[in-house]
């Protein structure tokens, strides 16, 4: 029957697709009445149903009213043969199904209930003689709506697996929190009726501040008029009706947070207007917590439809997204945790779209000769009308990979041109530029410099790239490869901020740099542990130099600490204590009238000469297995000596620390009596750090 009564069919007797057409077109004139009078009676069977009744209660009734409509003109499509736009109908009715939360038990449920009352209503409508074909036929148009209504919601579950599936990949991928979150809301944006997406912290006053968005109609509407009276702030404090929301819920609680229904929730009240404007119906607010149930961060997404999120897959969907992220963020837990508005991340990126980059340059010393080797390119953004620079540490945070990739891009060109210039005026000197990790991924970065080199004639060799660092240690073949590339320009790469973390350490080990930098993070406990901060930079020097590479110490602010570099037998050093960073314009005129005096032998600060002690100490160790060189290790510790003297410290504390090391070495390394002068050799250089650096 149901193959021979199907008018979609070719293969039934031209005659009966003839009169079953017919039979069709009959009908129409009484059709409308007798629609609605079926919608009536199928919503007033749904609404009898609990579960029914709560996903059509979320509905407002213009809501429901369109919706009925809806429904009307579906079943008039029913009169008429089977058709691609049937079924393009019946797909976009399954959409809008999932879209409001209804599952697909559900779907083929009330299917089952429009079958059995469609058939009851129309039974009595035609002639017996017409009645078994028209069922028949209907049966058959029925199996076909639910198989394309099926598809239709199987469609919008393809959607959240595949957004799942590019989440999972950017965790996996990412190079910065910012880039992921990017990532993140870009494979949520593509779900269909998802319209806007937010991800932000409350700043200290417990105002959501709104770090990254989607939805081009909630960032004008919204986000662009934060900070007017024309919008209502969301707070997590539970004292103010901004705060009852459900964002502000969901920080409070630490639970996922429901809106199933704008319409119907009075707690939604400060924005009820907007919400109307922008389309919203529903929302979720997802907190993202820390290993200890700590929220760290809110998640608000939107939906055009009610109901959006409360059905039961999309709920394991948004507890899946809650853990991924919970995941994402203990992972960059090291990140900078400063709460930047939306706002101000474009406000970053338009300054750098828009020209706004500047390059400063800070020298790089020689410690062996005293002049300079290279300058160091770095970042800033120019504020709009000249009122100053922005500091890499606000903006580097919040740039995306495409956002660091123009910044490589526009700052090795700006450096490479400036080295140009600086050589047409005679100062031929090196320059380097600092390179995200992600380089060693993206072949742009290559493909860049090479092509920047062939239009900036030079020795490559007179260029280094540092490479930052990064907790991720990326080892795979497309890295050895892409290091190839870089080794093949014949730049200079260097390591950045060794001794930052265990992953700079193994990096040292498995790429073969040509220089590595010493971590001025290092040189911030000198005040409270001056030998501990001396002692990392004397065995990094070594471990550097006996793997081939030479050695930069950063965050040389004083001339103390430029001093303990040179003793320490570092390579070359950078920081205040030597210069400033400072325009391209007033590079030529400082390196002509800079020179630094370097006497290794004769230590003029507390930090030079304590690093000349530890210096004393390392040979030292050498000599211990031969007691008859001891007396030369005993003149060999004039640098104390003569510092002594120069500052009038005879009889002092020091000196009388220096007189009992001096005596108790010639009884031997290994005796009690050296080893406590030495402790309190190493106390009163401590003291007298400290009391240098204030």
């Amino acid at each position: 029957m149901y193959e021979k009564l199907n008018v979609s069919k070719g293969s039934d007797p031209p005659e009966q697709q003839s009169a079953l057409r017919a039979l069709l077109v009959a009908v129409q004139p009484e059709l409308q009445g007798v629609v609605e009078t079926f919608i009536q009676q199928f919503y007033e069977e749904l609404l009898s149903q609990a579960r029914f009744s709560r996903v059509l209660g979320l509905l407002s009734e213009p809501e429901f009213a369109r919706l009925r409509q809806s429904q009307e003109r579906h079943l008039r499509s029913l009169f008429v043969p089977r058709n691609e736009s049937a079924a393009r109908i019946a797909r976009h009715v399954g959409r809008v199904h999932a879209l409001i939360g209804l599952d697909a038990s559900w779907l083929v449920e009330a299917y089952g209930l429009y079958t059995r009352l469609l058939i009851t209503h129309f039974a009595g409508w035609v002639e017996a003689s017409e009645r078994v074909a028209l069922l028949s036929y209907f049966i058959a148009r029925l199996q076909d709506e639910l198989q394309w209504q099926m598809e239709g919601h199987e469609e919008i579950g393809r959607q959240l697996d595949a957004a799942l599936v590019r989440i999972d990949a950017a965790i996996l991928s990412a190079h910065t929190l910012s880039d992921l979150l990017r990532s993140v809301l870009g494979a949520l944006e593509n779900i269909e009726g998802v319209i806007a997406g937010t991800l932000g912290r409350p700043d200290a006053a417990g105002v959501l501040q709104f770090e990254h968005a989607f939805g081009s109609r909630f960032k004008s509407l919204y986000l662009d008029r934060i900070g007017t009276d024309a919008v209502a702030l969301t707070t997590v404090r539970g004292d103010a009706a901004e705060g009852l929301g459900a964002s502000g819920r969901a920080w409070r609680s630490r639970e996922v947070q429901y809106t199933a229904a704008y319409a119907a929730d009075p707690a939604i009240q400060p924005w009820r207007q907007l919400a109307g404007e922008l389309g919203i119906r529903s929302a979720v607010s997802i907190p993202i917590l820390d290993v200890s149930g700590q929220p760290m961060a809110l998640m608000d997404l939107y939906s055009s439809y009610p109901g959006f999120f409360t059905s039961t897959a999309r709920r394991v969907f948004v507890e899946h997204l809650q853990k991924v992220l919970g995941l994402a963020f203990a992972r960059y837990a090291s990140s900078p945790s400063g709460v930047v508005p939306y706002a101000r991340r474009q406000f970053y990126v338009d300054l750098l779209d828009r020209g706004g980059l500047q390059m400063l340059y800070q020298p790089i010393i020689n410690l062996s000769t005293g002049t300079p080797e290279k300058f160091e390119a770095l970042a800033r953004l120019k504020r709009p009308g000249g009122e100053g620079l922005i500091s890499p540490l606000e903006f580097l945070p919040v740039l995306g990979a495409q956002d660091m990739w123009h910044l490589f891009s526009r700052g090795l060109e700006q450096a490479l041109h400036a080295r140009h210039r600086w050589a047409a005026e005679g100062v031929d000197i090196d320059v380097s530029v600092n390179m995200p990790p992600v380089a060693l991924s993206d072949p742009r970065y290559v493909e860049r410099v090479e092509q920047l080199l062939r239009s900036h004639p030079m020795d490559p060799q007179r260029l280094t790239l540092e490479l930052l660092e990064s907790s991720d240690l990326d080892i795979s073949e497309r890295r050895d490869a892409l290091l190839a590339r870089f080794r093949g320009t014949g730049v200079r790469l260097a390591e950045d901020d060794l001794g930052s973390g265990y992953s700079s350490l193994l990096r040292l080990d498995s790429f073969p740099f040509d220089e590595v930098k010493i971590d001025q993070g290092l040189l911030g406990g000198l005040g409270k542990a001056p030998r501990r901060a001396l002692d990392f930079i004397q065995h990094l020097t070594r471990l550097a130099h006996d793997l081939g590479s030479t050695v930069v110490v950063e965050g040389l602010e004083s001339a103390g600490l430029v001093e303990a570099a040179i003793i320490l037998q570092a390579d070359a050093g950078q920081g205040y204590g030597l210069a400033r960073p400072m325009p391209a314009d007033a590079v030529v005129e400082w390196v002509r009238g800079f020179r630094l005096p370097i006497d290794r032998d004769r230590p003029r600060t507390a930090l030079g000469i304590y690093a000349a002690h530890l210096l004393w100490e390392r040979r030292l160790a050498y000599m211990s297995p031969w007691p008859d060189v001891l007396p030369l290790a005993a003149r060999a510790a004039t640098a104390l000596h003569h510092y002594i003297e120069r500052e009038g410290l005879e009889g002092g504390p020091l000196h009388l620390a220096y007189l009992r090391l001096i005596n108790a070495l010639a009884d031997g390394v290994d005796m009690p009596a050296f080893t406590q002068a030495q402790e309190d050799m190493r106390r009163q250089l401590d003291l007298l750090v400290r009391a240098e650096m204030g």
